[in-house]
């Protein structure tokens, strides 16, 4: 198996003690006030900074152990969402943060020390063009962070943007740790089977004791790159996988998904699926659609069964069921005043936007959460919408040319993937980052908390790839 890793073609050259030390201290002070800034309380601050350092140093944890525990906690344990909303479990946390967040921490930390530990090696000469993207969107979303501290944003929302961009950025801890392609796959596997569980989790909880709610908490959008990975595997598995216990986890995933009544999720997934059927071929994938399509009616069949309406599914799929402007429901009108109000404010900053953490005067219909009328409005419905609103029409276009960029280069990568598994985890990239980008028409899952350590490992997938490509090209070449 070919690595990718620079050690195995340079020579190397070890860091100084001193060099070292510098880095230790310059990492602990760095830690130190991200810390003071975050929670206001110095002394807590010290102690974590310390622990990072220590847990670094000591390489207490994996690669492998850390990815399962972000996905427990996201999925299982503490989900990122509004103590309002039904679920399972409740977010474990305080002040906006989450317990993820320390996890997210410890993530930069071993990888920093992981890195220190490693001999010093020169750059590669050849940045893939998704790096080069991935570096362009990061620098626009930092100077977007500062105009928006410089606009006086409300430092709530400013920070609750950073820390929602900092998931996007274990892109960067992912490559890292990527040496084979197995330890991608680790991944999705993990990633299908902590689904799985929520999955079958939701189903029972929504079914046996709420007695079917609307069952959105914005973390179902997970379950659908779980889905998803599911799916790639076995049409990519060359009749490998185990297809009875497959369809069956399949069709527990499929109603864990039905059962969020979101129609926006329901699209994306779709459109997601559709887009894998194209890159893999009409021949080779029409079986699988037919069965998959039976699976799904199982699922719907499965949930009427169950004591789930015909009526009683229409109303929560829409969302309160009333009507609000015309014939539009509530939740559909919210999401259309959004926009319209986005675009009454970009003649003002049409270019840069109004920078991170920014709001909106929109008109909110209330609920339990907040008043009806006028309101400062930050969680704007439409992914485009809202980096257009806080980064102008130029980040939108980088935004835009980053997820684009990510498709194409992945749909070209798995036509010439080597191996099977090469083609299941570019295949689940290529699907997800369709669903993700159709959904974010309706749910900003594309900046998401949720799902943006999800996003960073498609990237990081489709890079790794990218670079094997590169690497294997360019050593043909020299024989």
């Amino acid at each position: 198996m070919v690595s990718t890793s620079a050690q195995d073609v340079q020579p190397t050259l070890t860091p100084t003690p001193r060099r070292q030390a510098a880095l230790y201290a310059a990492f602990f002070v760095l830690v130190l006030i991200l810390g003071a800034i975050a929670y206001f309380n110095i002394i807590f601050a010290v102690l974590l900074a310390g622990a990072l350092v220590v847990v670094g140093f000591f390489q207490a944890f994996s690669f492998r152990i850390l990815f399962l525990l972000l996905l427990a906690l996201f999925f299982l344990i503490s989900p990122a969402i509004p103590l309002s909303e039904k679920h399972f479990s409740k977010p474990i946390g305080g002040g906006g943060l989450f317990l993820q967040d320390a996890v997210l921490l410890l993530f930069f930390a071993v990888a920093l020390f992981d890195y220190l530990k490693q001999p010093r090696l020169p750059r590669p000469s050849r940045w893939t063009r998704l790096e080069r993207l991935f570096a362009i969107y990061a620098i626009m979303f930092f100077a977007s962070a500062i105009y928006g501290a410089i606009n006086r944003n409300t430092l709530t929302y400013l920070f609750g943007d950073v820390r929602d961009f900092l998931y996007l950025l274990l892109f960067y801890v992912y490559l890292h740790f990527f040496k084979t392609d197995t330890d991608i796959a680790f991944a999705l596997n993990a990633l299908i089977g902590v689904g799985f569980l929520f999955a079958a989790l939701s189903l029972i909880d929504d079914i046996l004791i709420r007695g079917f709610v609307r069952y959105n908490s914005g973390i179902s959008f997970l379950l659908v790159g779980s889905t998803l990975a599911l799916i790639a595997k076995m049409l990519t598995s060359r009749g490998t996988t185990p297809l009875l216990s497959t369809s069956l986890v399949l069709l527990v995933m499929l109603a864990g998904l039905l059962i969020t009544f979101t129609r926006g999720l329901y699209l994306g997934f779709f459109a997601g699926f559709v887009m894998m059927l194209l890159v893999v071929g009409f021949r080779r994938s029409f079986k699988f659609a037919i069965g998959l399509g039976l699976l799904a009616l199982a699922a719907v069949g499965t949930t009427l069964a169950l004591g789930l309406s015909l009526d009683n599914f229409i109303s929560l799929t829409t969302y309160r069921g009333s009507s609000a402007v015309g014939n539009l429901d509530v939740s559909s009108a919210e999401r259309v005043l959004e926009v319209l109000a986005v675009l009454d404010e970009l003649p003002n900053h049409w270019l840069f936007g109004k920078g991170a953490g920014a709001t909106v005067a929109v008109y909110r219909f209330g609920d339990s959460n907040i008043k009806e009328g006028i309101v400062e409005w930050w969680f704007i419905h439409n992914n485009y919408a809202q980096v257009l609103h806080k980064s102008g029409c130029l980040g939108l276009l980088i935004f835009l040319m980053l997820w684009i960029g990510a498709l194409l280069q992945g749909i070209r990568l798995f036509q010439r993937a080597p191996s099977s598994t090469a083609q299941s985890i570019l295949l689940a990239a290529v699907g997800t980052l369709t669903a993700y980008m159709v959904t974010s028409i309706t749910s900003p899952v594309m900046t998401y908390i949720n799902t943006n350590f999800v996003n960073a490992l498609l990237f990081a997938s489709i890079t790794f790839f990218d670079r094997l490509c590169y690497a294997t090209s360019h050593t043909d070449r020299r024989d």
